[in-house]
């Protein structure tokens, strides 16, 4: 009774204007809107305030920290939140192999580089443009940044990850230093520490929502859960999205990438926080389905519990050759088990293409390939033995729920290849098959990994995100894989460099004071109900 009471003083009483009732859908339980009496007011006087900073960055990362770095040496006072506690910071970059993209200096051969990366799903030329910029000169950008000597620098010789593209010969992998640990992330982190006079971290403080003028789009802050409680944070100058993929998402994994059971190898923070606000903010999206995995198989790992990081199959594991087979649910071979992939891309029907792999995934062999994997060591024992075994191919497919005519059919025709040196079905090479033998036999499981995403909020060359028809949202921006820019293939060391470079790119642009936000008129307004329920319908 008082809730339709409630509704009916609404109707028949006063409303709020546009703004008024618009912001009070965006903004949620995190703001508080004040009674006008019809004076001028910007969007911003109409939000109780927790608190106040030039620039917002949202996650610790790698992009984060150099967003926030780049903010504060601009002059901006700047709060940086975390959804990890203290020592869990990092993000991805924590867990990488702390190398970097890197192009020797030669913009345009680096430029025709990620161009071909794109394939099919090129990026814009701007964004593309600042990217191979940036890449050719980051030795340069990171010595200029950290105050580090190049000389320390490691520039690896080996070629790019697709050797085959045009200006391959020209980009390369770097690091910062041959220490042990993950010296990159240190480096960004300890550059946060020195700016403490400028820059706020706030741990296990996720941001909930953006706070956005329903008028202009302007993002005008960010509500932060802290200690319990939700806190409205003004950004006077800009917003920066940092805070990674959606790697931990199971919902949008499976929407997104079409994987049920899967393990992370990076972080467990990555749960699309950013892609969700940034949509909730009207933002398009780009390249939703691109995600990089270890390169194994195309990308599977051990067997773990879900939200746990998983572990990869070595390449010397012993299943990369001999009488081994990878399978899937149906019995049948599904890729080509030699082959090494390139960040889970595997060339399949004239391109390199993310596998895409069953449900479940079974490697099957022989007691030969057993000996042999048990002697090459590098399989922890406790993922051996979580193999199952069975003295004939029919015993083992009903255990893993495998068709037995379909296994024996897959065996039968391998052994066929192995002895004929030619694999009509996969092209697997000669030398790396070898023909099973009586058994016992085993079905060891494996599930996909995910190394990270790469889709998210679309971004233009200045870092702003953008909307539908590719106007940027005012006072947002987006770094680092909270939408990367590897559009299609992608080349190892690409993501920290996206971090490094859009990092620096959003900082700058955040932190330069912008105009004053519109006025408006937040009166109350009459309004004269017609319609009701039951008055008129075309059905």
């Amino acid at each position: 009774m008082g809730k339709e009471m409630d509704r009916r003083r609404f109707l028949k009483g006063a409303s709020l204007s546009a703004l008024g009732l618009a912001g009070a859908g965006l903004l949620s339980s995190c703001s508080a809107q004040s009674e006008t009496g019809g004076e001028a007011l910007t969007y911003e006087q109409t939000i109780a305030w927790n608190g106040e900073y030039d620039v917002v960055v949202v996650g610790f990362g790698g992009a984060g920290a150099v967003a926030a770095k780049t903010a504060a040496e601009e002059g901006a006072s700047v709060l940086l939140v975390e959804k990890a506690a203290k020592g869990d910071e990092g993000g991805n970059t924590r867990f990488c192999s702390q190398m970097f993209a890197y192009g020797n200096g030669d913009e345009e051969a680096t430029l025709a580089y990620y161009r071909a990366l794109g394939g099919d799903m090129p990026l814009d030329e701007d964004v593309l443009q600042a990217y191979a910029t940036g890449i050719a000169h980051l030795c340069d950008t990171y010595s200029e940044a950290y105050g580090l000597d190049q000389n320390e620098f490691v520039i690896f010789p080996y070629p790019a990850e697709y050797p085959e593209f045009e200006g391959s010969d020209k980009v390369s992998m770097a690091k910062l230093s041959n220490d042990e640990g993950a010296y990159m992330w240190q480096t960004q982190y300890n550059a946060v520490v020195a700016l403490a006079d400028k820059i706020d971290v706030w741990y296990e403080s996720p941001a909930q929502r953006l706070l956005q003028d329903p008028q202009s789009k302007t993002v005008v802050g960010v509500c932060v859960k802290r200690g319990g409680e939700d806190l409205n944070i003004r950004a006077r100058n800009g917003v920066i999205l940092t805070c990674g993929g959606f790697e931990n998402s199971p919902t949008m994994v499976k929407d997104y990438l079409g994987m049920g059971k899967y393990a992370p190898l990076g972080t467990i923070n990555n749960t699309g926080d950013g892609i969700r606000m940034a949509m909730e903010a009207g933002a398009d999206l780009w390249h939703m389905h691109s995600v990089e995995t270890m390169h194994v198989f195309g990308g599977l790992c051990y067997m773990v519990e879900e939200g746990q990081r998983s572990q990869q199959v070595a390449y010397d594991s012993g299943f990369m050759a001999g009488s081994v087979v990878l399978v899937g649910t149906d019995g049948y071979r599904y890729l080509r088990e030699d082959e090494l992939p390139r960040h889970g891309h595997m060339y399949q029907n004239g391109v390199w293409m993310t596998v895409r792999h069953p449900e479940r995934s079974f490697l099957v062999y022989d007691q030969t390939q057993a000996d042999a994997v048990e002697a090459a060591g590098k399989v922890p024992e406790v993922e051996l033995a979580k193999a199952v075994s069975a003295t004939t191919l029919a015993e083992l497919a009903q255990t893993i729920g495998a068709k037995e005519d379909a296994l024996a059919q897959t065996i039968a025709d391998f052994n066929k290849a192995a002895a004929e040196g030619h694999d009509p079905a996969f092209q697997r090479s000669a030398e790396s098959m070898r023909a099973f033998d009586q058994g016992p036999y085993y079905a060891l499981e494996l599930m996909p990994d995910i190394l990270n995403t790469q889709g998210g909020p679309r971004r233009n060359a200045n870092a702003e995100v953008v909307d539908a028809q590719g106007t940027p949202i005012p006072h947002l921006y987006a770094a680092g894989e909270c939408g990367g820019v590897a559009s299609n293939m992608y080349q190892g060391g690409g993501n920290m460099a996206d971090n490094m470079i859009f990092g620096q790119i959003a900082g700058r642009n955040a932190a330069s004071v912008k105009d004053e936000l519109p006025s408006y008129q937040a009166a109350k307004v009459e309004s004269s109900i017609e319609f009701t329920l039951g008055k008129e319908s075309d059905l």
